[in-house]
């Protein structure tokens, strides 16, 4: 009976089983109808629901070349690591950052930081470090301007909350995220942690990336410098764009994070060279894959610059001038300025000592502390007292005033007596009875000073400025403007002006500075008999590709001198009589005119000067030398002139031809 009993129970239990997986099939296909064919539309509205956003894409900036179109400055695609706001988990920014910077140690790379503070403690602001530089940080983190070094990094470690890391990583976060506050990092401004990895640290990157939210690796172009030791000074620099800068950009078109020109003649021509973004419209479906990619605007491409200079001729007076100081002690710095007489061109313009281009970023704060300053361009921004270079520009005025011709004479016995004792100006020797050409070749100092005081110092301004001295020559890239002897220039300085300053002011002294890049457009005018050319460096623009000129700078004459009664050939003559007097000058088949100085700057201290022109009968080019405690800047004035033929013989003789670039 019990058997039967529970053979009914079991039987019971199977129906119940049965009814409730027949229920749930019932339900599930009642669930799947509604899924598929009530509510069919909208699931599958939902599994196929892209994101459609737009991306900005980064034109290539414009090229900078030379007079031939070889190249100085080109871009190359690099990788870089950037940061992305939207895809950084907030509040794990300093674990992401310490775990990237292992990465990049470990693979010997290097990234961003630009807080100008030392990397160990005790902390200090860099040396050498601009104060242009410390002040920002100090105001990007809202501090006094009293702050310290160690005030700032605990501004950052609090501010930041970078706890937990040792001494070395808590700095190195300290300054990524100091980096990432100058840069304003946020959704809508991406940030560039390191420029220019390797493929193998790239490989690291994107097999690590789910170690690193919101980095990632992207393919973009960077500022390459074909040859970073050639024309540094000239070329420039770039850089990001500071807060303080950003409202100036901003009206332009400029984002936070874009870079732009800092000095030369990347800042110069920064609108040209800049180009124009384009606009990707990116299409994703729910799982984030990118289903689509299309261009709504192309980029444009910036325009490239072609300069005046002869990249191989400019390579060759640098090493002229680095040898004329470094391996003959020849003085402890200098400058080198090269013209085109007949346009105003600038073919050359060296400074020793000087740097690599390349090295600028990695190298600013030892390069800036240098004693030998070699991010100072002495050709443009050094001013120096020409001593007796000066001397040709007196002679111009006191022809063209007619205080004296060709034949005039003064007498030198060495001493200049004209004012009372005891001030007696002196002369290197005797020269009795000397007219121009002489004076000019012997540099009579007596036969100047009593020109010079006929002529006043006012005349004698008003035509050095014709020459160019102590005016703003024109040149597209900064350059000082100098000053010349003057009661005024006297009172500037808080000292007292005596009639015979201007003894000392015609021989070059006195208070007269100017820069080498004067000191050729002096010679260069002289040359032209009269005619002064306004300085360039931008010979064209071109399109990108060089399918275009969207510019061409024209020579342009800006003063003049009437040359009364041949008065720049008398001039030339004594110039010419004067490189007479330095042998290997007298071994071309054609003359060759030069005056030198040796400026004085401290009762021990002297500088060496030269200017010049070559060939003195139709001349061509011109130059400038000052050697800093140097001694004989005549002996660079053959090697120029002969690396310029050398350099002029080497030239493509062909046009530029469209969407090339000569090596």
């Amino acid at each position: 009976m019990a058997k039967v009993g529970k053979q009914k129970t079991n039987r019971v239990r199977l129906i119940l089983l049965a009814a409730l997986v027949f229920t749930a099939f019932l339900l599930s296909c009642v669930r799947l109808m509604q899924y598929q064919i009530v509510e069919g539309a909208t699931y599958r509205e939902t599994a196929n629901k892209k994101t459609i956003s737009t991306v900005s894409v980064k034109a290539a900036r414009g090229e900078i070349v030379d007079r031939y179109g070889r190249p100085l400055a080109i871009n190359k695609v690099a990788f870089n690591i950037v940061f992305d706001r939207v895809f950084m988990p907030e509040g794990r920014e300093n674990e992401i950052i310490a775990s990237l910077i292992d990465l990049m140690e470990d693979s010997g790379e290097e990234w961003v930081d630009e807080l100008p503070i030392t990397d160990q403690k005790p902390y200090q602001f860099e040396e050498g470090r601009d104060q242009a530089d410390i002040t920002r940080a100090k105001k990007t983190l809202g501090l006094n301007t009293y702050a310290t070094a160690q005030n700032c990094i605990d501004e950052l470690i609090d501010k930041y909350e970078i706890k937990g890391y040792s001494e070395e990583k808590t700095r190195q976060i300290a300054g990524v995220r100091f980096s990432m506050l100058q840069a304003e990092f946020s959704p809508f401004v991406r940030y560039t942690f390191a420029e220019d990895i390797s493929t193998s640290t790239v490989a690291k990157v994107k097999e690590l990336d789910f170690n690193f939210p919101g980095v990632d690796v992207s393919e973009e172009t960077i500022r390459d410098y074909v040859s970073g030791d050639i024309a540094p000074h000239i070329l420039g620099t770039l850089g990001p764009i500071y807060k303080e800068e950003y409202e100036d950009y901003k009206k332009q078109g400029y984002k936070m994070n874009d870079t732009v020109g800092k000095s030369g003649i990347e800042k110069a021509m920064e609108e040209y060279l800049r180009g124009t973004d384009g606009v990707r419209q990116v299409e994703q479906n729910s799982k984030g894959d990118v289903v689509s990619v299309a261009e709504q605007k192309a980029t444009v491409p910036g325009n490239t610059v072609m300069l005046t200079i002869d990249k191989y001729f400019q390579q060759k007076v640098q090493q002229i001038l680095e040898n004329q100081i470094k391996n003959k002690k020849d003085g402890t710095a200098g400058a080198i300025s090269v013209l085109d007489v007949k346009t105003g061109e600038v073919l050359a313009l060296a400074t020793y000592p000087t740097y690599n281009i390349n090295d600028y970023k990695k190298n600013y704060a030892q390069l800036n502390s240098d004693s030998g300053k070699p991010l100072f361009n002495r050709a443009l921004m050094g001013t120096y007292r020409p001593g007796s270079t000066f001397k040709t520009a007196v002679a111009v005025g006191a022809l063209s005033e007619g205080i004296i011709d060709r034949n005039s004479t003064v007498t030198c016995h060495r001493v200049y007596t004209y004012w009372p004792a005891p001030f007696r100006p002196k002369c290197t020797g005797y020269h009795n009875n000397i007219s121009v050409v002489n004076a000019l070749k012997v540099s009579c100092n007596i036969f100047f000073y009593d020109v010079g005081r006929r002529l006043g110092i006012d005349k004698e301004n008003e035509y050095c400025h014709k020459l160019g001295l102590g005016v703003d020559t024109g040149l597209e890239i900064p350059t000082a403007t100098g000053a010349l002897t003057s009661p005024e220039q006297a009172q500037k300085l808080g000292r007292e002006w005596n009639a015979g300053d201007v003894a000392q002011a015609s021989i070059g002294q006195m208070d007269t500075a100017v820069t080498p890049l004067q000191m050729s457009v002096q010679a260069a005018t002289i040359a032209s008999k009269g005619k002064r050319y306004e300085t360039h460096l931008v010979k064209s623009i071109q399109s990108y590709n060089f399918d275009k000129l969207i510019q061409e700078t024209q020579p342009k004459v800006v003063d003049t001198i009437e040359n009364k009664n041949d008065l720049f050939g008398t001039v030339t003559d004594g110039m010419i009589a004067a490189a007479s007097r330095v042998s290997n000058l007298t071994r071309y088949p054609y003359k060759v005119a030069i005056k030198t100085g040796t400026p004085q700057t401290s009762t021990t201290k002297f500088h060496s000067a030269v200017i010049g022109f070559a060939p003195a009968e139709e001349p061509e080019i011109a130059i400038s030398c000052i050697l800093e405690n140097g001694n004989s800047a005549k002996d660079i004035v053959k090697p120029i002139i002969d690396a310029y033929y050398s350099a002029k013989s080497q030239a493509p003789q062909t046009p530029q031809q469209s969407g090339t670039l000569l090596k």
